[in-house]
């Protein structure tokens, strides 16, 4: 018999505790044995399921959006357990990377049949203190984009409130300096966002030519320059365009790969893993191969995670 365990966040206008109980009643008919809770604070997220850990379920499932999942992701890191994901947040990054379906029948399907993937994870080191990451890590203009985009905005306009906060913030795109380190290689150079990826995929309509694989033990970094709004939008298209590590053909974009990366600027930037904040440069991220077990489509449709 599989042993499950449920989880869940409550966040204004989501009704994560009803979808919990839902994802229980479908669990529990197919005849696993079901744990659930539904809690209030982000710490409590975290110790609810690394107490799950420790009393051996066989998976975890995360009810909410890719901070909730990030979290829980934290905690079953490293062990047998199975992550299963039903996406109820307001971007669903993770979710969409890892071709598990929004429809809650769909994902619920995915938990019971899917199959077991093996893939990295990241971890930053910012203002003292450590946070795991599935997607990415950004230092710069998302951040600042993040850090605008309220919860009554996402609950009125949902991924639109991210474009409403970008389009709001365009003007004041600049580059500043930054010092890299990758694998010990020093770079300096200005930049207006660093962006260090574990996937690929940031938007279901926009991919990168060359793919970022979650299972190769490396990031792909990408530093973009711009100054303006115009610069910012043709920086973003080389960035998705370019086909090889280095330079973009018109030097707007650099991309390269690493398994620790050490961001330092001036001023100090903001920075976000998977769409929450942590803190400011400077930062250190370090990659954690293999280091979680989750469960995706038997055969994943979506971007970021290529069936093999």
């Amino acid at each position: 018999m599989t042993h499950a365990f449920i989880v869940g966040r409550r966040r204004k206008g989501r009704h994560v505790g009803r979808v919990v109980r839902e994802v229980r009643v479908a669990l529990q008919a197919v005849g696993w044995r079901v744990r659930e809770r539904t809690v209030t604070g982000r710490q409590d997220l975290a110790r609810a399921a690394a107490e799950a850990v420790q009393a051996g379920v066989d998976v975890v499932v995360a009810v909410g959006g890719d901070g909730t999942v990030r979290l829980v992701a934290s905690a079953v890191a490293d062990t047998p357990i199975a992550l299963g994901v039903i996406a109820t947040g307001t971007g669903n990054l993770v979710a969409a990377n890892l071709g598990i379906p929004r429809a809650r029948a769909a994902a619920i399907r995915t938990v019971v049949h899917g199959r077991r993937r093996t893939i990295d994870l990241g971890r930053v080191e910012a203002d003292g203190a450590q946070h795991d990451f599935v997607l990415a890590c950004g230092v710069g203009f998302d951040a600042e984009v993040i850090q605008r985009t309220h919860g009554a905005q996402k609950r009125r306009l949902g991924r639109l409130a991210y474009l409403a906060s970008v389009l709001a913030r365009t003007g004041t795109i600049r580059n500043v300096p930054h010092r890299l380190s990758l694998d010990g290689v020093e770079y300096s150079t200005e930049a207006a966002q660093v962006y260090i990826a574990n996937f690929g995929g940031m938007l279901r309509v926009l991919q990168p030519r060359r793919a970022i694989r979650p299972d190769d033990g490396l990031f792909d970094v990408v530093v973009a320059r711009a100054s303006g709004p115009l610069p910012a939008l043709v920086a973003g298209w080389e960035a998705l365009r370019q086909q090889h590590l280095g330079e973009s053909a018109r030097g707007r974009v650099f991309r390269a790969q690493a398994r620790t990366v050490r961001v330092t600027t001036d001023p100090a930037r903001l920075v976000e893993v998977d769409g929450s904040l942590v803190g400011r440069t400077p930062i250190t991220v370090s990659m954690r191969p293999g280091a979680l077990t989750v469960l995706v489509p038997a055969r994943s449709g979506t971007f970021g995670l290529p069936v093999s």
